[in-house]
């Protein structure tokens, strides 16, 4: 019985330090996505109606376009003031 329990304590001064000198893994937050490139507008280059006036058919097909303005109704910072916040403009 004496010699296991001297096996332990010499086996614990081994591991000790080896285990102590392991970095612990910080948990991992979930990886943001790049931010998209935004036009003069502060609107995602690749969807921007003013940048891309082609894309107003697209838009209109989908119901989402003011035509007081003449811009998609969800990048019409004039009627939907909550989106300068947001950046756009």
């Amino acid at each position: 019985m004496h010699s296991l329990r001297s096996l332990s304590v010499v086996l614990s001064l081994f591991t000790a330090p080896v285990l102590a000198a392991e970095p612990q893994a910080a948990p991992q937050a979930p990886t943001a996505e790049p931010e998209k490139p935004r036009c003069e507008h502060g609107v995602q280059k690749s969807l921007c109606a003013r940048c891309n006036p082609k894309l107003a058919p697209v838009f209109k097909a989908k119901k989402d376009w003011c035509p007081e303005h003449a811009r998609p109704e969800s990048q019409c910072v004039l009627c939907n003031p909550e989106l300068a916040k947001k950046g756009v403009k």
